[in-house]
């Protein structure tokens, strides 16, 4: 059930979130799946105490792309994040009734670790503009170049979290007030905030429990009872798992930005009465 104002967060695979809409009902989708990475630090004396980021390389991507084809209304648009050396591998899947219009460029305020000796420090993300028959932008044209600060680490709760303030211009820039705005892998809730504070309606879904009460809390919706979840159910996709250390070190990947993470998360658990996932 959504709340008043038509915003709701709901523990749900990516998949059957989008499988459940109806044909041609959603303006504007923003999605950051994961990369397929089995994306997991190992910056750590001791054990890692953050499980890895759930079902990371198990997201078959043309599916994906197919079910945000349906549920956009004509004229709608997707906004899909990703990194130079995962965006090869997805663009051959966009169907042919979406276009790839551009690829925005996200300039972060730091760069990676990474190889120091070897290669460049990375200081960008990709976000695949990609739109369904003849979107037409809103406000100001911005260029694809876009330079927002990282979230802090003193108030990140999620190891991929993206900056307010960015998914606020994806919005304004690509739906009116009143639209719903749809993110299947929403974190902690960062485009919900973005979206009310636009005046738009948000759906949000996630497959990690703890996240959706995080964001729920974080966007004022009543928590979810820990008797009530209930495993999330998904296709089963098993290919080989990548190395992730053959694909570079992640641009999240900071020992201190994991350090703080741990202390917000498990403040912000704590608040909500919950144990943090093993």
């Amino acid at each position: 059930m959504t709340n008043q104002n038509g915003h709701e967060v709901v523990l749900q695979d990516a998949i059957a979130l989008l499988a459940a809409q109806t044909d041609d009902s959603v303006p504007l989708i923003i999605a950051d799946p994961p990369y397929g990475i089995a994306y997991h630090s190992n910056h750590y004396k001791d054990k890692n105490p953050h499980a890895p980021v759930m079902n990371d390389w198990n997201f078959q991507i043309g599916r994906f792309l197919l079910e945000c084809e349906r549920v956009l209304v004509e004229g709608g648009a997707l906004y899909l994040f990703s990194r130079w050396d995962v965006s090869p591998l997805w663009v051959p899947a966009i169907p042919s009734t979406l276009t790839l219009k551009t690829v925005i460029v996200w300039v972060k305020n730091n760069w990676s670790a990474g190889d120091l000796t070897g290669c460049f420090g990375n200081q960008y993300e990709q976000l695949l503009f990609i739109a369904k028959g003849r979107h037409l932008l809103r406000g100001k044209r911005w260029s694809n170049v876009w330079r927002f600060p990282r979230v802090s680490s003193t108030t990140m709760l999620h190891p991929t979290q993206k900056p307010v303030p960015l998914l606020e211009r994806a919005i304004r820039s690509s739906s009116d007030e009143g639209d719903l705005v749809l993110d299947p892998f929403c974190g902690s809730g960062s485009t919900g905030e973005a979206a009310a504070n636009a005046k738009r309606r948000f759906l949000l879904g996630d497959i990690d429990p703890h996240m959706v009460n995080i964001s729920r809390a974080r966007l004022g919706l009543s928590l979810l009872e820990l008797d009530d979840r209930q495993e999330v159910e998904y296709t089963d996709y098993r290919p080989t798992v990548p190395d992730a250390a053959s694909w570079g070190i992640h641009p999240e990947e900071l020992r201190f930005v994991y350090d703080a993470l741990a202390g917000n998360r498990e403040r912000i658990l704590g608040q909500l009465c919950l144990e943090p996932a093993s």
